[in-house]
């Protein structure tokens, strides 16, 4: 007996019409998904390598800038964060409205051009400007790479696809200290900037030759003119109040004014996007059980990651008296265990499910907190206790940190893929924000091991929260690939009997 059922993961050419691809040219030909997972999720890489390998270079861009206050010179790392978050719902929706491939290519273009400019900036201005410049690049690019990449692969492989992609991004904050370290030592606080233009060039090069076009064909021409604005700053003001209240303080004004700023625009795009016909970000995507415990879980998780991973090298540095170079390569191990377990985990996820693979991430993170806080010390004891827990925690974040997005869109639409993707990594980035939070909270400035503990307990709660809720709420099955095709198909037959040709007519199959 043969089975007619459609599945909405499997490549372009099988695509029901709600997901139509428009390619043309070279691009009509079917690419290899593992050419477009290896695009995507490079340039993803140093999207998120940005986000960290900034941290080491502040000493030296703040020597190069010597009248800038601190406050001032916040904002070359905060222009960066905030722009990415506050504009990556938009990035979704245009991914959707005028295809994944143009505006994967697009924010690469404007990515490559912040970069270059943030490394020639001669002023503290400029810097801010190109930083922001880049972050708008890459809110247009994170969502439409993984769209595109789900877009090509089978039901069979979208575990380990996703699994590649978040690990790289994952991959890319951890190696990022070491990286920044390396190059200011040998080359200057530029090349932090610098370095991302050749490897964006050649991926865009390489893009723009093999990725195919694919857009929602079915999204309203146009989008809510007031929930766009209204999101962006609401979801931007919040990642601001996090990263500089502890400057300005929680009770400040300009913290509660900005709060109240913030509660008040994400109330309104919540409305608009329940009412309006043609909301920015479809209300049944976070209604979704799947996507709603896999962001809360990314909260919880990447929040406890990110609040340790920040202030590493500080510690290794402040505590054990490490040079710069050395604290950084010091962590490198993590990051090579993390990108060895990513791909098992997407595999394993397949076979016993999201659920399993997250959990055992998590508890397998909070065993590397809880080690570290058992064995470290004043004095420098890394073979025998920093090291053990750098395996631990690679070994859990390689695990758990693809797999919550694999979990967040299990079931979102093929036609939803950038908007899927751009709502987690929203949540992604509020999550390190609050994990850059509350560890600056706890370690505040006396950089002692006592300090440091106090922020290594909070991040370690933060993993136990994220195995908890995940073990509890998210469904057993989530994530299983095995089929029923004994079962009734749960595609409209009319849509699974309709393709789209390459010039948009469409042929029954």
């Amino acid at each position: 007996m043969t089975s007619t059922h459609t599945n909405p993961n499997s490549p372009a050419e099988n695509r029901p019409a709600d997901d139509r691809s428009t390619e043309t040219g070279a691009a009509q030909r079917q690419p290899k998904p593992g050419l477009v997972i290896a695009i995507g999720s490079v340039a993803v890489f140093f999207i998120a390598l940005e986000l960290t390998i900034i941290s080491v270079a502040f000493p030296e861009i703040s020597a190069t800038f010597p009248d800038a206050s601190r406050a001032t010179l916040s904002w070359v790392f905060t222009a960066y964060n905030v722009g990415v978050a506050a504009l990556l719902l938009i990035g979704g929706w245009l991914a959707e409205r005028f295809g994944r491939r143009k505006l994967f290519l697009t924010g690469l273009a404007v990515f490559t051009i912040g970069s270059l400019a943030s490394g020639l900036a001669p002023t503290i201005g400029l810097l801010i400007a190109a930083r922001a410049a880049q972050a708008v690049g890459g809110a247009l690019l994170i969502p439409a790479s993984l769209a595109l990449i789900l877009h090509v692969v089978p039901d069979d492989k979208r575990d380990v696809a996703i699994g590649v992609w978040g690990a790289m991004a994952g991959l890319a904050a951890a190696v990022g200290p070491t990286v920044g370290a390396v190059l200011v030592a040998s080359v200057g606080w530029r090349s932090v900037f610098l370095v991302n233009v050749p490897l964006a060039i050649v991926t865009a090069i390489v893009g723009a030759r093999v990725l195919p076009e694919s857009l929602d064909p079915n999204i309203a021409r146009t989008v809510d003119l007031i929930a766009v604005p209204t999101g962006a700053i609401g979801v931007g003001l919040g990642v601001f109040i996090i990263v500089a209240a502890e400057t300005l303080g929680w009770a400040s004004p300009v913290t509660l004014g900005c709060a109240a700023l913030a509660a008040a625009c994400i109330g309104v795009f919540v409305y608009r996007s329940v009412r309006h016909p043609a909301p920015v970000f479809d209300p049944a995507v976070a209604n979704d059980r799947g996507f709603a415990v896999g962001s809360v879980g990314s909260l919880a998780f990447v929040a406890g990651f990110t609040g340790w991973l920040v202030f590493a090298p500080s510690f290794l540095t402040e505590v054990w008296d490490y040079s710069v170079l050395r604290a950084g390569l010091a962590i490198a191990p993590g990051p090579v265990v993390m990108a060895i377990v990513s791909g098992p985990a997407g595999k394993m996820a397949a076979v016993r499910g999201h659920r399993a693979v997250i959990t055992a991430g998590a508890l397998t993170s909070f065993a590397a907190i809880t080690w570290w806080l058992a064995t470290i010390g004043d004095s420098p004891s890394y073979l025998t206790a920093m090291l053990p827990g750098l395996i631990l925690m690679g070994a859990g974040v390689g695990a758990g940190f693809p797999m919550l997005t694999a979990a967040s869109m299990v079931n979102v639409a093929p036609s939803q893929y950038a908007i899927g993707a751009a709502g987690s990594t929203t949540v992604r980035q509020l999550a390190m924000a609050v994990g850059i939070a509350i560890a600056t909270a706890a370690v505040g400035s006396t950089s002692t091991l006592s300090s440091y503990r106090t922020s290594w307990i909070a991040c370690g709660f933060m993993f136990a929260v994220t195995a908890v809720v995940i073990a509890a709420l998210l469904p057993r099955h989530a994530g299983l690939t095995t089929v029923d095709l004994t079962q009734p198909s749960r595609v409209d037959p009319g849509q699974a009997a309709t393709a789209v040709s390459p010039e948009g007519a469409h042929t029954n199959v």
